[in-house]
């Protein structure tokens, strides 16, 4: 993997040698095209191999459960109705609304993640990605693991808490005792998996 630094200075190489040949308005255009299309595959260095390189969204809808309906922001079109549309899941600590922007988080990727069924306003069944925000890269240090483990606990008790809202049963204390008794889970499975 070249590192980002002598990535840009082989293309200033190229540049300058390209500018002394005989440069018509075709070739500029090929050559910036080709030069922007390069960019942008670029643009996730991850270990997540199911990361897009789609950083933005724009809500279309907030939904009842928590997640939104949106359209993928790109670089050439911004954030238009003609991209594509998806379903962004829910997210702790976030209330998604109407024309809101949503970035992916720094340490995170978006990644698509099954589909989501709904009918529109013309009762008609309509099917979109659904995407979800996962870490980019695996984790380095313990740090990282124990930081990765508490996120993975603060989830489970904010989606139990969010859920319990929605059913007018809201129970801190249980929600707490459910995302404890999760990640006990979680790590004992991880555990035992390596061990084999």
């Amino acid at each position: 993997m070249f590192e980002m630094k002598e990535y840009i200075w082989k293309l200033k190489v190229i540049f300058i040698v390209y500018l002394k040949r005989e440069v018509t308005m075709k070739k500029i255009c090929l050559f910036l095209s080709v030069l922007l299309t390069g960019c942008a595959t670029i643009t996730v260095f991850s270990d997540n191999k199911n990361c897009i390189s789609t950083r933005k969204f724009e809500v279309l809808q907030a939904l009842n459960d928590g997640g939104a309906l949106a359209y993928e922001c790109t670089f050439l079109d911004g954030c238009s109705s003609f991209n594509q549309l998806v379903y962004i899941d829910w997210q702790p600590g976030i209330d998604y609304y109407d024309n809101m922007i949503v970035e992916v988080p720094s340490n995170k990727c978006a990644v698509q993640n099954g589909v989501y069924k709904y009918t529109n306003t013309q009762n008609t069944l309509k099917t979109v990605p659904v995407i979800k925000f996962e870490y980019q890269n695996a984790p380095e240090t313990e740090e990282d693991i124990l930081d990765r483990l508490e996120d993975k606990h603060n989830r489970m008790y904010e989606a139990c808490l969010y859920d319990s809202k929605a059913s007018g049963t809201e129970d801190p204390k249980f929600c707490s005792c459910y995302a404890d008794q999760f990640m006990k889970y979680f790590i004992n499975i991880h555990s035992n998996e390596n061990t084999e």
